[in-house]
């Protein structure tokens, strides 16, 4: 009887372990087939398939605020951190229109507002015969192109916020004068010294609503002049600003 009872217990054990074996394949079987399929479908979309073989799913793409067929005006208010001697503040209006979601362009007008900085006056005070070349840009318009790689949803304090970050690149003028006096006590005499300029930058917006965004600009302008009042020789020379503000688009 023990060895009957041996004997049950055995093949009860190889029968559950063959069961287990075979529900295993089968699963291993199945998946292997849905993998397959799923690989063959995916091109540049996730193809979800077992939920609905009629929808694509595109990561990110099903926008929220579209840009394109829109113009956009901005106006920015900023600051410079390029001139070593002085303080500048920027008034910046701006007209954009989008071709697409990537890519658009854009024409600007800087105003600039210089003033003596600390470095400056600190100059001055421990030597007030030493007159540094100064150079002061007043203002900057050009024309720019936008290109829009990146568009982004972040959660801000359980909030969606919905983005775009691009680059911004092109060519314009700046309106410079050179200051220049025979003393610290003579006032400055201003020479046109205006440029010709290379701009680019990086550019967010952060959609508010359909119409209005926050946006942040860095914007560099790089041109070539003399360094020296009394010498023709030239290099080249960088101005960035800083801008935030509202675009609103029409």
């Amino acid at each position: 009887m023990e060895s009957k009872g041996m004997e049950a217990k055995v093949l009860r054990t190889w029968g559950t372990r063959i069961l287990w074996i075979a529900g295993a394949s089968i699963w291993l079987v199945l998946m292997a087939g849905a993998w397959n399929r799923a690989d063959a479908a995916e091109s540049d979309s996730y193809n979800f398939s077992w939920l609905d073989p009629d929808k694509k799913i595109y990561v990110l793409q099903n926008r929220k605020f579209a840009k394109a067929n829109r113009a956009m005006v901005s106006v920015l208010g900023g600051i410079g951190w390029s001139n070593p001697y002085r303080n500048v503040r920027s008034v910046e209006p701006r007209l954009a229109l989008y071709f697409s979601e990537q890519f658009g362009i854009e024409i600007l007008y800087s105003k600039l507002y210089n003033s003596d900085n600390t470095t400056f006056k600190a100059l001055l005070a421990s030597s007030p015969t030493t007159l540094p070349l100064l150079r002061e840009i007043r203002g900057q318009m050009g024309g720019l192109v936008h290109w829009v790689p990146w568009y982004a949803k972040i959660n801000v304090f359980n909030q969606i916020l919905y983005f775009d970050w691009g680059f911004e690149f092109g060519v314009g003028r700046l309106e410079a004068v050179k200051l220049s006096r025979a003393s610290t006590s003579d006032p400055f005499v201003a020479t046109s010294d205006n440029q010709t300029a290379f701009f680019a930058g990086t550019t967010q917006q952060y959609f508010l609503t359909q119409d209005w965004s926050v946006r942040l600009d860095i914007l560099g302008a790089f041109y070539n002049a003399t360094y020296d009042t009394n010498s023709g020789d030239k290099t080249w020379f960088s101005s960035f600003q800083f801008g935030a503000g509202l675009g609103y688009r029409l």
